[in-house]
């Protein structure tokens, strides 16, 4: 479904201590699973999710909700900085942009999935727009943790 799905997860490094993007888009779609193992992030992830979606059907209750959102996204970034080693092989990694970065997915993906069961047509071009740049930020997630090139989904757009 995305680009880099053919990507190896790393089996050291920042990669191997956090999620991949089909975790986290598992997560966002609330796919169930076992907390033992899963990682935090995971779960911060899905209540991510369930907070855009709660958005969505009451936008009354927007700034509530975004408070809960700023909240979740400083306590992603807080565990970023206290669990993942500080050494200069993460220097790319900059904890403020991480729990951003979930909460901009989790927005990406609530919107695509939203417009995939509401849509006419399923071949909808705002359907394909919308899981286009899903796929734009999970590509944004990999080169976040494994080091890679990071541009932002401005950036991707052309001119």
């Amino acid at each position: 479904m995305f680009v880099r799905d053919h990507l190896p997860r790393r089996s050291h490094g920042i990669a191997r201590q956090l999620p991949d993007q089909r975790e986290l888009v598992a997560a966002f779609g609330g796919h169930p699973s076992d907390p033992a193992k899963d990682h935090p992030l995971l779960g911060w992830a899905a209540t991510l999710a369930a907070l855009h979606r709660r958005r969505h059907r009451d936008p009354l209750a927007t700034a509530g909700i975004d408070c809960c959102r700023a909240e979740l996204v400083a306590t992603i970034d807080a565990w970023v900085i206290d669990q993942l080693p500080r050494k200069r092989s993460t220097d790319h990694l900059r904890a403020e942009s991480v729990g951003a970065t979930v909460d901009r997915m989790a927005a990406a993906h609530v919107h695509a999935s939203h417009l995939l069961h509401t849509a006419e047509k399923v071949s909808d071009a705002r359907v394909h727009a919308a899981w286009y740049r899903l796929a734009l930020l999970a590509d944004e997630w990999t080169d976040l943790i494994t080091g890679g090139v990071r541009e932002t989904v401005r950036d991707r757009r052309p001119a």
